[in-house]
């Protein structure tokens, strides 16, 4: 019987500092983890217990001590209702197993009191359930449930022994208080060590939280600041902004984890829309002079769907960013300071943009007339020619100059002579279509490219010119009114007069000194006087037709 004391006590110990240990790895300590090990090794141990109550039987029998049979059948008649229990309730999967663990210990506690009062006599076999008890309920349960069933345990203990013996001596009830102390003292400690062991796990737990949402936090920061960075250099890679602002929206949707957006860069001077994009949004569309964020917000909240807000809001211009509502509001206020970074850039590339424009614009357009300049005209003439080569198609070229224009700067000064330029240019804009190439040469000296145009045409459009400059008033002196001035005009047709650009220019030029050698105010074409219908200026067929074959 001493043999079975220590060896259930060893036990006892086993499974209890098995449970208080655990020997998964550390993710693996968490409650759900505990709780189904612990119901493991409880199962386990109750179905020992009815091994145990076999070895008694057998003692008792062997011994002849029918005297305690009575005690012991009652102890295990309670035991088994309270397995039925436990049972019932965990199959029915209603209650919990700490709450089986508060509905048995009432039932664990009588058939161990029972058998206390049988087995006295032999070495207190029940003194290690009654010591593991209250150890495996304080890894299980709350601080003051455990300390609930320790006394219990205790309490148990003492009646047990005090029913068995009576008052057999002082020195008999000193042990039996010193084991219901010690039964006491030990629940107490576990409870207590469990107690510091729960509150250690949720302090881990909170610093591993912690821990992985700073690491997360960490992450997204350096994700926006990675985009941040690439969304600068495709800012700053082209001058020409229009092409990538896609490009700029399609890595915020993925830094930002939105669906769609848009964003607007407004001049407020001008109340206008100097650059938008968008992306995700279908069947959108941008004002065209917006006048703040209101004009925005009338296009994309109409809905109810989309909000807008500034992200940069400067006396000259402002950054509007709208989104989807639901996901504006998730945005943390690290997001909104990556918006507002992406904004001033926007707004520096813009203006860049709009610079570099107004520049490439200044580069090929003459100041005075604001038509396009000798450099353009070199340009577009020689991709005309490229062209026409590869269709087949002709094209035509006229070369213009003012008549007496020294004499019209002596009589009206210089300025006047200025503005008659430039009004000049306005009049050549209006006379030719839009597909046709308007330059000043140099000086008062004028050109026109008219692509798939042949001499016929371009006789036409010659004639046209010279005699809308012809009855179009010009400013003057105040005391003579408005001056008229007259235009000779030169021609020439690829591949009809020339094969090549310089031979063109040639062939015009001269079309033009004969035109002035000839008296002026009139239209000629090259000396040969080839042209696609003939030999000479008399075969140039009627205007009818030649001004169909231009507009055609």
């Amino acid at each position: 019987m001493a043999a079975w004391h220590y060896s259930a006590t060893a036990y006892a110990v086993f499974v209890t500092s098995a449970l208080g240990r655990g020997n998964g790895p550390s993710e693996m300590q968490s409650e759900r983890w505990i709780m189904d090990t612990a119901e493991r090794w409880y199962i386990g141990v109750r179905g020992s217990a009815y091994a145990l109550f076999a070895v008694l039987g057998w003692v008792l029998s062997a011994q002849q001590l029918t005297d305690l049979a009575l005690p012991l059948v009652a102890a295990l008649g309670v035991f088994t209702l309270a397995n039925i229990g436990i049972v019932v309730m965990r199959w029915r999967g209603r209650t919990s197993f700490r709450e089986t663990l508060l509905w048995v210990a009432p039932f664990d506690l009588i058939w161990l009191g029972l058998l206390v009062f049988a087995m006295h006599a032999f070495e207190d076999p029940a003194l290690p359930a009654l010591l593991a008890m209250p150890v495996f309920y304080a890894f299980l349960l709350r601080r003051r449930r455990a300390w609930y069933v320790a006394a219990g345990a205790a309490v148990t203990y003492a009646i047990g022994h005090i029913a068995a013996t009576g008052s057999d001596g002082e020195a008999s009830l000193v042990f039996v208080a010193l084991k219901s102390a010690t039964i006491l003292f030990v629940g107490s400690v576990s409870a207590a060590w469990a107690s510091s062991y729960e509150r250690r796990e949720r302090t881990l737990e909170s610093e591993r939280g912690e821990k992985s949402d700073l690491t997360e936090e960490l992450q997204r920061r350096l994700t926006e600041l990675q985009a941040l960075s690439q969304i600068t250099e495709i800012i700053h890679s082209s001058l020409d902004f229009d092409r990538v602002g896609k490009l700029v929206l399609e890595i915020l949707v993925k830094v930002l984890a939105i669906p769609s957006c848009a964003i607007f860069v407004i001049d407020k001077q001008k109340a206008e829309t100097i650059f938008s994009a968008s992306i995700g949004i279908q069947g959108g569309h941008f004002p065209s002079e917006p006048r703040g964020i209101e004009a925005v917000e009338d296009v994309y909240v109409a809905d109810g769907h989309f909000t807008c807000e500034s992200l940069l809001d400067h006396p000259m211009t402002m950054v509007v960013f709208c989104a989807p509502a639901e996901s504006t509001e998730k945005l943390h206020e690290q997001d909104r300071l990556v918006l507002q970074a992406v904004a001033s850039e926007l707004v520096v590339a813009v203006e860049n943009s709009q610079l570099y424009k107004l520049t490439r614009r200044l580069a090929i357009t003459d100041e005075l007339t604001a038509l396009n300049n000798y450099r353009y005209l070199q340009q577009r003439l020689d991709e005309e020619i490229e062209r026409a080569k590869r269709y087949g198609k002709d094209l035509s070229f006229l070369m213009l100059d003012v008549d007496d224009f020294k004499q019209f700067n002596d009589i009206n000064g210089h300025l006047a002579g200025d503005a008659a330029l430039a009004e000049l240019g306005r009049v050549l804009r209006s006379t030719v279509r839009e597909v046709d190439v308007v330059a000043r040469y140099g000086g008062e000296e004028f050109s026109v490219i008219l692509p798939e145009t042949d001499a016929a045409g371009a006789f036409v459009v010659a004639e046209k010119i010279r005699e809308a400059v012809s009855v179009h008033p010009f400013g003057g002196d105040d005391t003579q009114g408005p001056a008229q001035i007259t235009v000779s005009v030169g021609l020439a047709t690829f591949p009809t007069h020339a094969q090549d650009k310089e031979a063109l220019l040639r062939e015009a030029d001269d079309a033009l000194y004969r035109a002035k050698t000839s008296g002026k105010d009139r239209v000629r074409s090259p000396a040969s006087g080839r042209t696609a219908y003939g030999q000479g200026p008399a075969d140039v067929p009627d205007a009818d037709t030649a001004e169909r074959s231009y507009t055609e």
